[in-house]
């Protein structure tokens, strides 16, 4: 039986910090942890419902867009999730890849690679919704929300956590999936590497004047990239990459000269923009833990690594490591071994270092190699596309990585 959680005193086999992508789709992942007898806290400082008010949400559920691969559609189907968000997600079949002034240019397309589609896009507050769906209280998961840790230590046993309404926590295995800001690993010293990019991301959505066909468009330029996804029928989310010390100039921009820049930026291959939606920002950069694993203990999602958007592999990395660290969890509760054992945590990161290695990487040198204004550079540039546009092996590596098929998939039976 889970162990009990009482008024007095708390306990938790594995808790969990933080309800976003990573937390919430890791609980789904752990079904077979829990069948098994495992108990589960949830921890996360919003209530995990919101209506229609955009400021009730979530953080990790706000106006933005999220891609995902078609590996991660196989993964969400797997947990039963892929039917209550497929209606919102907008399936990708063609994608073109562009050099701003230049004659490189690649086009991958879904029929080619045999598949449905290449991935989908989809707004973040109905992912959220179908992630949470299902995430109630019950005998084996105890949902804290709104709560959160304001302390951690490790002991012997494991974790122990300082809530803040007064409550301690104990747990065997502490998962820190509470984004890459949260306090408590430093209180277990364990650091970040931060590289900053020098640029921000600047979100919005735009309304064009023909249906998208289901294209999405990644367009390079020295100014930064900027990438064009297709949401509803006529519309797209954007995702422009700004330097630092153009950020506030185009944010005081009136909406009828930001689409006038969106327009010439892109060109008229989306048709004219008639609309533009709210706009936010973030900035970027790569964030990389200086630990992942220790006993009792792992970082995942943001509080692991955190990377830039251009190559839309943040959250299915992020699932991708969920659902090999899920298999690690689930095959070590089903034989009764420790789930918080270093040696189960540091199978899981071995198991799962090169793709984060490889994904993390490319995600690092995309936006530097198409941002680069050196001669030789852009001729290499000119060159890698006109590859994969002639040479169909080219497309299919490419596409395979973009799809997030590029490794062996997690064993979530």
């Amino acid at each position: 039986m889970p162990e009990a959680m009482t008024a007095e005193k708390l306990n938790a086999d594995i808790t969990i910090l933080g309800a976003g992508m990573a937390g919430a789709s890791l609980v789904h992942l752990l079904a077979p942890a829990r069948a098994a007898g495992l108990s589960i806290a949830l921890i996360d400082r919003q209530p995990l419902s919101w209506d229609n008010d955009h400021s009730d949400r979530p953080p990790s559920f706000d106006g933005r867009a999220t891609a995902l691969s078609w590996g991660t559609r196989q993964i969400l189907e797997e947990l039963d999730i892929w039917s209550s968000i497929a209606p919102y997600a907008c399936p990708i079949d063609h994608i073109q890849v562009s050099d701003e002034g230049r004659f490189g240019q690649a086009q991958l397309h879904a029929d080619e690679q045999n598949t449905e589609a290449l991935g989908y896009i989809i707004e973040n507050h109905r992912l959220g919704q179908g992630l949470l769906s299902g995430l109630s209280a019950s005998e084996s998961l105890k949902v804290m929300a709104p709560n959160s840790a304001e302390h951690v230590r490790m002991t012997a046993e494991g974790a122990e956590l300082k809530l803040d309404d007064g409550h301690t926590l104990t747990t065997k295995l502490l998962i820190m999936a509470d984004g890459g800001r949260s306090p408590l690993p430093r209180q277990l010293g364990i650091e970040q590497s931060r590289k900053e990019y020098g640029a921000q991301a600047l979100v919005t959505q735009v309304k064009c004047d023909k249906p998208h066909e289901h294209w999405a468009y990644e367009r390079f330029s020295s100014d930064g990239p900027i990438a064009f996804l297709p949401l509803n029928k006529d519309e797209y989310a954007v995702v422009w990459t700004l330097n630092d010390d153009e950020i506030d100039e185009v944010l005081a921009q009136t909406d009828d000269v930001l689409i006038e820049r969106l327009q010439a930026r892109i060109g008229y291959r989306v048709g004219k923009i008639s609309a533009i939606g709210e706009r936010l920002t973030y900035p970027l950069a790569l964030v990389q833990s200086s630990e992942q694993v220790r006993r009792s203990l792992v970082l995942l999602g943001n509080a692991a690594h955190s990377l830039h958007p251009v190559a839309g592999q943040g959250f299915n990395l992020t699932l991708r490591d969920a659902a090999v660290l899920a298999e690690h969890l689930n095959r070590a509760a089903l034989k009764g071994q420790d789930v918080g054992s270093l040696e189960v945590l540091e199978a899981y990161l071995q198991q799962q270092s090169a793709d984060q290695r490889n994904t993390i990487t490319a995600s690092d040198l995309l936006p530097r190699i198409f941002g680069s204004k050196a001669p030789g550079i852009a001729f290499l540039r000119d060159a890698g596309l006109l590859t994969m546009a002639a040479v169909p092996v080219a497309r299919r590596l490419f596409a395979r990585h973009a799809m997030g098929l590029g490794h062996t998939a997690a064993k979530l039976g």
